[in-house]
């Protein structure tokens, strides 16, 4: 047991590239993982924070748990969005349908006017209504 804490204490260190220091002949200089001619070894390490102590991150549960509340919240909130749409479609869609067999059947369809008076539809009217619900019957599923 101790052993394989070991074993997995030493592979889990950093590992550390070795880098090169190329200056050429014209004196400009560049780092390289890869040694060349005018290449020197040079050791690169990370600049230490102001603190001058390096801490491992702190996993906060607490913001972890808020995280995942939301995300959660925010699914279900889409989901019943997505729903609420889809039901609104399906009453629409019901309708036109309906108002299509109605205007298909042939039989004589009548409205009120703003005077009272009962006035029937033309034909001329009733193709162009079914036309334009045949258009919207499209997007329906």
């Amino acid at each position: 047991m101790k052993l394989a804490a070991l074993v997995l204490a030493v592979a889990t260190l950093p590992a550390q590239a070795q880098m090169y220091k190329c200056v050429d002949q014209h004196g400009k200089t560049r780092y390289s993982d890869q040694p060349g001619a005018g290449c020197r070894e040079v050791d690169i390490r990370p600049s230490p924070p102001l603190s001058g102590e390096v801490q491992p991150p702190k996993p906060d549960f607490a913001v972890q748990d808020a995280d995942l509340k939301r995300r959660q919240l925010e699914r279900e909130a889409a989901a019943a969005k997505e729903t609420a749409e889809r039901d609104v479609l399906e009453r629409r869609c019901g309708t036109w349908r309906r108002e299509q067999a109605v205007l298909a059947s042939g039989v004589r369809v009548s409205n009120v006017n703003a005077a009272g008076d009962l006035v029937y539809m033309d034909d001329a009217t009733r193709e162009r209504r079914l036309a334009e619900l045949a258009r919207e019957l499209r997007s329906c599923p």
